[in-house]
C-alpha cells in the first residue's frame, strides 16, 4: 500500500515537472490550487480553485496536484489559522472582554452570555489567520515553486526518472 502511494506521488511529481508551459503559468496553478485549502470550502474549493486558475491562465493540472495535496493537510491549516490569528489579535491589542473600560462601556446582556462571546472570537482569530496566511503563504509559495521549476527542473526530472527504475526493477525481482 505505501510502495503503491510513493509511486502515485512520484507519478505525480514527475508528470508536474513535465508540464511543458512556463515556470510562470506552473507555479500560478500550484499556488492557486492550494488557496482554498486555507478555507473550509470543502466540496466546493477544488472548482472554485479551478475557476479561479482558468480565470487567470494558470496550468490546470498543477491546480489538481496541489489541490490534492491540501486536502490532506487542512487540520494542520486550519490550526495555522486559529494559531496566526490568536497572535495578530494579541499583537494588535484587541481589548480585553474583562478590561475596565469594557465592562463599564458593555450592556449587561453581554455578561450572560459572555461565554458564548468566546466563540465569536474563535472565528474572528480564524478568519484573520486565514487570510493573513492566505495571502503570506501563496506569495512565498509562488516564489518558491517559480525558482524551483526555472533552476532544478531537469536535475529532478532525471533524479525522478532514476528513483522510478529502481523501484521498478525491486517489484519485479522481488
Amino acid at each position: 500500500m505505501r510502495t503503491k502511494m510513493l509511486r502515485k506521488f512520484k507519478y505525480y511529481c514527475l508528470r508536474l515537472l513535465r508540464i511543458k508551459k512556463s515556470d510562470h503559468v506552473v507555479a500560478l496553478g500550484s499556488v492557486l490550487g492550494f488557496l482554498h485549502c486555507w478555507f473550509p470550502t470543502f466540496i466546493v474549493g477544488l472548482p472554485i480553485s479551478l475557476l479561479l486558475t482558468r480565470l487567470l491562465r494558470g496550468n490546470l493540472a498543477a491546480c489538481v496536484i496541489f489541490s490534492t495535496i491540501g486536502s490532506f493537510t487542512w487540520p494542520g491549516l486550519f490550526y495555522l489559522n486559529y494559531k496566526v490569528g490568536f497572535w495578530l489579535n494579541r499583537l494588535v491589542g484587541a481589548p480585553a472582554a474583562n478590561h475596565p473600560a469594557h465592562m463599564a462601556l458593555a450592556p449587561p446582556v453581554t455578561h450572560k452570555v459572555g461565554h458564548f462571546a468566546s466563540f465569536g472570537h474563535l472565528g474572528m482569530n480564524f478568519l484573520i489567520g486565514s487570510i493573513v496566511n492566505s495571502i503570506v503563504f501563496s506569495l512565498i509559495g509562488y516564489f518558491v515553486i517559480r525558482f524551483i521549476l526555472n533552476r532544478y527542473r531537469p536535475t529532478l526530472i532525471t533524479k525522478l526518472k532514476s528513483q522510478g527504475k529502481g523501484v521498478r526493477r525491486s517489484l519485479t525481482v522481488g
